[in-house]
């Protein structure tokens, strides 16, 4: 298998990662059910491809390809390499291909396709990836005779990823088995995230002489059981003549998607949708295409082509996913929500209780609408005039256990980061299912005694196109712009409250921003349901785990009934005080899924926010930001673990909500109170109170209720009436406050403190401040002034957040914040710089130079503007007018600026002397 940008290593980690993934989503069948299931026949009959079969093995015969025991160009030999063993493989697959041309010139009335494929052995050539930055590596594999790429024959040495029909891993040893298992997975996961008009994919793996034959989709996998290909050469034959004369259909490639260049010969796709035709701007996210049993979500951008297959038209939005075969459409879903909205409206809801609207006397339907995307097409991929849909395994298909590796690397998922067409991207095949923040899935080890199986449900494909390009929360890079979405997110979410649905899948990927008019829009509703609609047993697991309700997680409602609070105090006081005596959990033999699940996502996704992101204004040089920092990523560790059942310290977090004794829960708000604090951003931790709230004034009044069986169920859930429109304005209102404090807020995506910028550069060495020249011995070393030391943090001035044209009058930026807040330390002047201002400055003093930050950005000198000057009233000297006030700049918290030479550094000892002398007469 290929790099895939890693080391081999990386590549141990991805491939665990991969099996973990595809643990209990695979079926082993015999060899016969494989062919009549997963490939179809080439001939019209099962007969005649029988007998085209014993045309094939008796010309094999003839030519002594194939003898009565074995293929002896691939027995395995001693002091022969695995390359060489089974480099034999190319030509018996073209012999195959030659039998067959000259039992086809022999026949009449049946003839054989024209040929797709072409087997080929180059275990040392990698194929070029679709997105940068990746490559695969296969002992073998099935070339398309034409190329994809704009037509014409692939060449061996350079193939494309999406010119690999089929690929092939070999070993020499069965010992090595679960090592073939894993780099096959890993291969076949490489080409369909790579290739989006791959449906499935067929391959096949030696390990000795034991052959086996794989089939992979996107609902489950199928292997053969093993077998001797030297024994038993018939089914080898079989699937070479299959692989070599199938239709592209047959292969697992989607005709309804076309892969062209567009203008700067970048790779775009053609999306046939019903009647219309779309090709793609860029790629948005398909990071839920990583793993190979999934939904395979992509998001594209795209124009609508006409006649002539020209772009025109405004840019929409294009969804291509796989969705269980029962599981409504979303476009179904919207209308259920908004009928049901319209008959509230016929009854009448007072404005009480039903979200403020933004347009008076608007009906609630109408008002709703702005919380979802629009939907222009919704319908189901067809591929011979048929919907798309995986295949269903066979009834005898058992599960299948992969072999245990001899010394397993730490099975982690590796972080993935970057997109299709992107200069800087690393993918690999390795990723979280679309799930970016939902921590490192742990990868569930095969168990004999307790294997874990899934029901392999079918899955059809289907496109959606939306007519609003939005940018998902994970990309939003400002504090106010976020959490605006998500304090417009808890009304659409009080809006499916009153339609009676639950979405069940809240997460920053399903939770998109339209920045037209920075509006949220609710997305993904396939696994929304009606909350009166569950069943007598809790729902599948859904979601992304980093933000599922821990009481989701655990199937459990572990909130001990009491009676609620009759007068809830208000959310500011909250903001404050939110401790108070821990209550004993009560263990439910019964769960549902409610409304609060959805709400408490939310808080999860500010709380992954916060641990995912760092301020701007925060940097590696101050060691107590760093030690703050780390206690962050811990938290991270902790909370956000990626498991589907949810760590024990996320379960603590949510139960030791109330406690007064030290606890989960408030060592987290400490925790990020004392990081954000030194970012002017302790806002952001009022999420503690929203969580505070949503357990002690929501979950408990709930849970202290007698559940009722609803009309139509078997089985109990707590009545709607329960879940009140004050929950949702309450947490509303904390994410507004959040919002405010927090606009203009500045932060970097990343778990990485960075350096502080520096804010000037030194003068040319050997320059003394009256531009004389100061004598340098050899091996002289350069000291910087002392104050303040390379420990001393810096800190940020007013005047780096400032606009340029916002200056006081004697010449300085005003002492205002990005957000407008007016800074009382920017105003008070230094004792010590005031007498620094008596010192004399050399008229000549040549200025100082500004210098490009080392995060790529530039100083004020730098692009073209004056760099700002220090806040004195001599603002017109020079800005290093005397060393005593790079002194005092020191003290004031500020950068001193840059070194000098030893002799200037004595001139500065000798001037700080004189201030601290005159200092003390004055006392």
């Amino acid at each position: 298998m290929g790099t895939l940008g890693a080391d081999a290593h990386g590549l141990d980690v991805q491939r665990v990662a991969l099996r973990a993934s595809t643990t209990g989503h695979t079926v082993q069948v015999p060899v016969d059910t494989y062919f009549s299931t997963y490939q179809s026949n080439i001939l019209p009959s099962a007969r005649e491809t029988e007998e085209l079969i014993s045309w094939v093995q008796d010309g094999l015969k003839k030519t002594k390809t194939l003898n009565t025991k074995s293929w002896p160009t691939t027995r395995i030999r001693r002091q022969v390499t695995e390359d060489d063993t089974y480099q034999g493989l190319e030509p018996i697959a073209e012999e195959i291909h030659g039998l067959c041309l000259a039992w086809n010139e022999k026949q009449n009335t049946i003839k054989l396709p024209k040929r797709t494929t072409r087997l080929i052995c180059r275990p040392r050539h990698e194929t070029a990836s679709e997105v940068r930055g990746g490559s695969m590596k296969t002992d073998a594999r099935f070339i398309l005779m034409e190329s994809r790429d704009g037509g014409g024959e692939v060449d061996d040495k350079k193939v494309k990823t999406c010119d690999v029909g089929g690929p092939m891993e070999a070993k020499l040893h069965l010992e090595d088995r679960g090592t073939n298992e894993d780099q096959i997975v890993g291969a076949v996961s490489h080409i369909l995230y790579n290739d989006p008009s791959r449906r499935f994919v067929l391959a096949f793996t030696v390990e000795a002489n034991m052959m086996r034959f794989w089939y992979f989709s996107r609902s489950h996998i199928a292997v053969t059981a093993e077998f001797d290909y030297h024994a038993n050469p018939r089914d080898f034959i079989r699937f070479i003549i299959f692989m070599t004369f199938s239709s592209l259909e047959g292969l697992g490639y989607d005709p309804t998607v076309v892969r062209v260049r567009d203008d700067n010969k970048d790779v775009q796709y053609q999306f046939t949708v019903g009647d219309k035709k779309y090709q793609t701007v860029r790629c948005i996210d398909e990071s839920s295409a990583l793993d190979i049993v999934t939904r395979a979500t992509r998001v594209w951008a795209v124009r609508e082509l006409d006649a002539n297959d020209q772009p025109f038209g405004e840019t929409k939005v294009l969804k291509d996913v796989w969705l269980y075969i029962d599981a409504k459409s979303e476009q179904t879903i919207q209308k259920e929500i908004f009928a049901a909205l319209e008959e509230l409206d016929k009854i009448g809801v007072s404005p009480e209780e039903r979200p403020p609207t933004s347009v008076a006397g608007a009906t609630m339907a109408d008002d709703a609408k702005q919380y979802f995307m629009t939907i222009v097409e919704d319908i189901a991929v067809q591929v011979n005039d048929q919907d798309d849909t995986t295949l269903a395994p066979p009834r005898n298909a058992v599960e299948f256990r992969y072999t245990p590796l001899p010394t397993p690397p730490p099975a982690k998922f590796p972080t993935v980061a970057g997109g299709r067409h992107t200069k800087d991207n690393a993918l690999g095949p390795v990723g979280t299912g679309g799930k970016k923040a939902s921590g490192k899935p742990k990868p569930v080890a095969p168990s004999a005694k307790n294997p874990v199986v899934y029901p392999h449900t079918q899955r059809t494909h289907r496109r959606i196109v939306f007519a609003e390009e939005c940018q998902s929360l994970y990309t939003v890079d400002d504090y106010g712009d976020f959490t605006l979405g998500l304090a417009q997110l808890v009304y659409g979410l009080d809006y499916m409250r009153l339609a009676g649905f639950i979405h069940r899948d809240i997460s920053p990927g399903n939770c998109l921003l339209y920045m037209k008019d920075r509006h949220i829009k609710i997305s993904d509703l396939e696994y929304a349901r009606r909350y009166d609609s569950q069943g007598k047993s809790a729902l599948p697991l859904t979601g992304t785990p980093g933000f599922m309700a821990v009481e989701y997680q655990s199937l459990l409602h572990r909130f001990q009934p009491d009676a609620p609070p009759e007068t809830p105090p208000s959310v500011d006081d909250l903001m404050d005080d939110f401790m108070e005596e821990n209550q004993p959990q009560q263990e439910r033999s019964w769960f549902r899924f409610n409304f609060l699940h959805d709400l408490e996502s939310v808080l999860w996704i500010l709380l992954s926010h916060l641990i995912t992101t760092v301020p701007t204004c925060l940097h590696a040089d101050d060691q107590d930001t760093v030690k703050s920092h780390q206690a962050i990523l811990e938290l991270y560790d902790q909370l956000f673990d990626g498991s589907l059942k949810g760590s024990v310290e996320r379960r603590e977090f949510i139960l030791q909500v109330t406690t007064r004794v030290p606890s989960n829960f408030s060592r987290t708000g400490d925790v990020l109170k004392t990081f954000y604090e030194k970012a002017n951003a302790s806002a952001l931790c009022k999420v503690m109170a929203a969580f505070a709230y949503l357990v002690r004034y929501c979950y408990k009044p709930v849970e202290s209720t007698v559940p009722v069986v609803l009309a139509g169920q078997n089985s109990p859930c707590w009545d709607p009436v329960y879940f009140k429109e004050k929950y949702y304005r309450d947490i509303h209102k904390v994410f507004m406050t959040i919002h405010r404090a927090m606009v203009g807020v500045e932060y970097h995506a990343g778990k990485a403190l960075e350096k502080a910028p520096d804010e000037e550069a030194p003068p040319p060495a050997g320059a003394h401040e009256n531009n004389e020249e100061v004598p340098q011995e050899d091996n002289e070393e350069v000291t910087p002034n002392p104050e303040p030391g390379p420990s001393q943090p810096r800190k940020r001035r007013a005047e780096d957040t400032m606009e340029p044209n916002k200056r006081s009058k004697n010449g300085t930026r005003a002492g205002t914040s990005r957000s407008g807040k007016r800074r009382a330390e920017d105003d008070v002047e230094p004792e010590t710089t005031k007498k620094a201002k008596s010192t004399p400055v050399p008229a000549d003093e040549p200025p100082r130079r500004s210098s490009r930050t080392k995060s790529g950005g530039s100083s004020g000198a730098a692009k073209g503007r004056k760099a700002p000057a220090r806040k004195t009233k001599q603002a017109a000297q020079p800005p290093a007018a005397s060393s005593s006030r790079s002194a005092a700049a020191g003290t004031s918290g500020q950068s001193a600026g840059p070194s000098r030479p030893p002799r200037a550094k004595r001139v500065v000892e000798s001037s700080d002397r004189k201030l601290r002398s005159a200092k003390k007469d004055e006392t």
